[in-house]
C-alpha cells in the first residue's frame, strides 16, 4: 500500500516496527541514524517518515525540521514515536513539523490506526521556520559555544555516581523510583536480567537490588557476596520502625557499588506484609536514586504489593519454546490487576538457539521492549561474581541492557 522509512537507532524496534507494517500492508524502508533517514527521504520521497525522538548524533525534530525545511521533502507526512508523553514533548514535535505522535511502547492497532490516519490527510503542519537556523547549524552553533566534555569512561557505570534529575515517566506510576523485574516461567534469566540492570542503572544514581525469593535466593551468588543479611530481618519493619533497621540486611561491599538486600539462601515460610513492602520501599528510595526488584514469579501477597509499588515493570521471556506455554495466562493475570507501573516486556535468549523475535512478539501480542542476545559469557560472569555488564560492557548483552535502563 504505502512505502513507509522508519528511522530509529534501535534495531530491535526497526525490526519490530517493519514487521508489524508489513502485516499492515505496507512497505518499510528502515534507517538506524537520522542522517542517513534524511538522505534517504531525499532520493526516494517515502509515502511516509517514521521518526524516533531521541537518536544520537542528529535528534528525530531535527529530522523533522530538515525534511520540512527542504523543497523535495517538505510535503512527506511524519509521525514522531517516542517513549516520552508529556505536554511538552509532544508540543517540541509539532514545532518541530511532526504531523502525530505517539508514544513507545507501540501496539500494532496503535501504529495502525495513527499510520492510515495520516497517510488519509496527508502532511498538514508546515512550522513557519522563517529566521530560524536549520538543525545542522543550531547543533554547530551549539557545540561551539559549549566547552568540550571528555566523554565517561565505561567504568564510571560501576561506581557509585551523582544523583541525576529522573527521566520524564511514560505511564501512570507509583511515584518510587522502583523496577521489577519478573520472569514470565521459570529459567528465562530474570536474575541475571535483575542484576546487569541494576549496574545499568547506576548512571542515574546509586542504585539498590533487591531479591524478594523465598525459596532460593540468587542475586548473592551472581555478586559473589556474602549476604550481612537478608529482608528475613525486616519481616517486623513497618510505619513508624527505626529505618536503621534496613542496615542490618543491607550489603554494599560488592566491587560494583551496588547495595544489596539478598533473600535467604534456603526456602522459607515467611512473606512480608504489603505494609512492609511499601514502608521498605519508601525507605529505600529515600537513599538511592533507583530500586531494582527480582521478584518471583508467584503471585503471592509479597509479589502483589511490590508491583503494586513499582513504576516500571520488566517481564523476561525466555528463548526456550517451552516458555511461551504459560505466557498468556500470565500476561492476561496481570492485565486484571490493573497495576499503575509501565510494562516492558524482553526477550532473553537464555541459549544460543530458539524462538524468534518474531514468535516471540506474536505469542505476547505486542511489541517487545528489548531483544537480549545470548552471552555465552554469562557462565563466567557469574562463576567470578562480575555481572556482564562489568566483564564484558562493550557486548551485544550489556548494550541491550543499557538500552533497557534509559527507559526506566
Amino acid at each position: 500500500m504505502a512505502q513507509i522509512l522508519v528511522i530509529d537507532d534501535d534495531t530491535s524496534l526497526l525490526q519490530m516496527m517493519s514487521i508489524m507494517l508489513k502485516r499492515a500492508g505496507h512497505t518499510a524502508v528502515i534507517a538506524s541514524d537520522g542522517n542517513e533517514g534524511i538522505q534517504i527521504a531525499r532520493n526516494t520521497h517515502p509515502d511516509m517518515v517514521i521518526v524516533d525522538a531521541m537518536m544520537p548524533d542528529i535528534s528525530g525534530y531535527d529530522v523533522c525540521v530538515a525534511l520540512r525545511q527542504e523543497q523535495s521533502t517538505k510535503d512527506i507526512p511524519l509521525l514522531m514515536l517516542t517513549a516520552l508523553s508529556q505536554p511538552e514533548y509532544r508540543g517540541r514535535a509539532e514545532d518541530s513539523g511532526a504531523d502525530g505522535f505517539i508514544t513507545k511502547p507501540v501496539t500494532r492497532d496503535d501504529l495502525v490506526k495513527h499510520v492510515d490516519e495520516i497517510l488519509r490527510v496527508g502532511a498538514r503542519n508546515f512550522p513557519d521556520f522563517a529566521g530560524q537556523p536549520g538543525p545542522d547549524e543550531d547543533r554547530g552553533a551549539a557545540q561551539a559555544a559549549a566547552p568540550a566534555v571528555e566523554p565517561a569512561p565505561v567504568s564510571s557505570v560501576f561506581a557509585p555516581a551523582p544523583v541525576m534529575a529522573p527521566k520524564p515517566a511514560t505511564g501512570p506510576l507509583s511515584g518510587l523510583p522502583l523496577v521489577v523485574v519478573m520472569g514470565l516461567g521459570s529459567g528465562t534469566g530474570a536474575t541475571t536480567i535483575a542484576v546487569n540492570l541494576s549496574l545499568a542503572l547506576m548512571q542515574y544514581g546509586r542504585a539498590c537490588l533487591v531479591d524478594l525469593n523465598y525459596r532460593v535466593g540468587q542475586v548473592a551468588v551472581h555478586l559473589r557476596v556474602a549476604p550481612r543479611g537478608t529482608w528475613l530481618n525486616l519481616l517486623a519493619f513497618t510505619a513508624g520502625s527505626d529505618k536503621r533497621m534496613i542496615a542490618q540486611a543491607l550489603t554494599v561491599d560488592h566491587s560494583s557499588g551496588v547495595a544489596l538486600i539478598a533473600a535467604p539462601q534456603t526456602p522459607v515460610p515467611d512473606r512480608l506484609s504489603a505494609a512492609t513492602v511499601h514502608y521498605l520501599f519508601s525507605a529505600l528510595s529515600e537513599g538511592f536514586s533507583r530500586v531494582v526488584v527480582d521478584s518471583p514469579m508467584e503471585m503471592d501477597a509479597t509479589s502483589i504489593a511490590t508491583l503494586n509499588e513499582a513504576n516500571h515493570i520488566v517481564l523476561t521471556l525466555g528463548n526456550d519454546p517451552a516458555d511461551l506455554v504459560a505466557v498468556p495466562n500470565m500476561l492476561q493475570t496481570l492485565e486484571a490487576m490493573r497495576l499503575p507501573g509501565q510494562f516492558h516486556i524482553v526477550l532473553n535468549h537464555t541459549r544460543p538457539h530458539g524462538i524468534s523475535y518474531e514468535t516471540a512478539m506474536q505469542a505476547v501480542n505486542s511489541p517487545l521492549a528489548v531483544d537480549i542476545p545470548y552471552e555465552p559469557a554469562q557462565i563466567d560472569a557469574v562463576s567470578t561474581g562480575r555481572p556482564l555488564l562489568m566483564s564484558q560492557p562493550a557486548s551485544l548483552f550489556s548494550r541491550a541492557i543499557l538500552h533497557l535502563a534509559r527507559f526506566l
